[in-house]
């Protein structure tokens, strides 16, 4: 018997590559206790206010979750600063960014991404047969006006990423409504706020206010890194009314499970979490810029929970005597830098191990 082929243009999609977690290297390398700052997770754990709504929730496993996520949409919205009917919550930040391609993409149209940002937005378009446009970069950050300049009437969807992944630069509000003014106004603009927590620098803005005065904006956002919940899956698309009924149209009925619904709402009510965590995570950034400086590596300056260095032409070989080491990091070749690592905030003692590692293999 023959396999069925996908569609055809399933066969040319790159499949998505992950950090490489602790199992695998410890079995790799022989190391016992690996330090991952690879792949952003929070470094203290979940939230403890959405471990104790887990336990809760077990013994309601044998139900059905609320189809439409009320509870947690709630605490989204008043975490958000937005309406309530304004929120679709999703299996994590990937199935909305799923669910807005399949609304709006069809095979053909095309969709224009950031040179050097996150690769499932690429993945999510080319499932949906869309022409990817990638847009040039302004050094290390998105340039807005370069993506507004591929944005020509016909195109479908933009993407930005703010702050962007890999490089932890992000857009100002000017920047960004300049953006969304110039696209077509039947160009849906995805703007995904997985970071925005974490941001310092002054004059940045959430998307989710824009969203009434343009409603072909919507804002995606995560709690897998500000509230820890990575492993459960919870993610959001901030949508107007309109733009929100057809996400509704499409989403699985039962997308996001009981435990995660309840994790949900309630680590966005643990505030003094989420100060620990910007607390930790803003510590973690300071002490690996000064020892990048101390060491003579240029780094884009961060406005996430990760750190994007220039090791240069050895960074490979770098990577892989720190893995060696037992430190986990991002060799960023594969986004087209291969001079580069991404290393996440990690707590003190990590952020100890990994400076004096790197300092060794230096």
């Amino acid at each position: 018997m023959k396999v069925p082929e996908p569609c055809p243009w399933v066969m040319g999609i790159p499949a998505y590559v992950p950090g490489r977690s602790k199992e695998e290297i410890a079995r790799a390398y022989g190391v016992s206790s690996p330090i991952k700052l690879a792949s952003n997770e929070n470094p203290l754990g979940p939230s403890p206010m959405a471990v104790a709504a887990m336990r809760e929730a077990l013994t309601c496993c044998h139900l059905y979750p609320d189809p439409q996520a009320r509870e947690l949409c709630e605490a989204a919205a008043e975490y958000l600063g937005c309406s309530p009917d304004s929120v679709v919550a999703g299996n994590g930040s990937d199935e909305i960014i799923d669910l807005v391609c399949r609304a709006f993409l069809k095979p053909g149209d095309a969709v224009v991404i950031p040179g050097c940002t996150f690769s499932y937005y690429t993945i999510a378009s080319r499932a949906c047969g869309a022409v990817v446009r990638k847009a040039p970069m302004r050094g290390n950050g998105i340039d807005p006006e370069a993506t507004a300049d591929l944005a020509v009437p016909g195109t479908k969807m933009v993407f930005v990423a703010n702050p962007n992944n890999p490089t932890g630069s992000c857009l100002m509000k000017h920047e960004i409504l300049r953006l969304i003014e110039r696209v077509p106004p039947d160009c849906v603009v995805l703007v995904d706020e997985a970071y925005a927590a974490f941001v310092r620098r002054e004059g940045f803005s959430s998307s989710v206010g824009m969203i009434e005065a343009h409603p072909n904006v919507v804002c995606v956002h995560t709690l897998s890194k500000s509230h820890g919940l990575a492993g459960v899956r919870v993610g959001f698309a901030v949508a107007s009314p309109a733009l929100r009924e057809h996400l509704l149209r499409i989403k699985p009925p039962f997308n996001v499970n009981v435990l995660a619904q309840k994790a949900g709402a309630a680590a966005l009510k643990d505030r003094e979490f989420l100060a620990r965590t910007l607390e930790t995570t803003w510590n973690a950034l300071d002490r690996l810029e000064d020892a990048f400086t101390r060491l003579g590596l240029p780094y884009e300056p961060s406005q996430t929970n990760f750190v994007m260095v220039h090791i240069g032409k050895d960074a490979g070989r770098v990577y892989e005597a720190l893995l060696s080491r037992g430190i986990i990091t991002r060799h960023m070749a594969g986004f087209g830098l291969p001079e580069h690592l991404r290393v996440s905030a990690g707590t003190p003692g990590e952020i100890d191990a990994f400076i004096e590692a790197l300092g060794e293999v230096l």
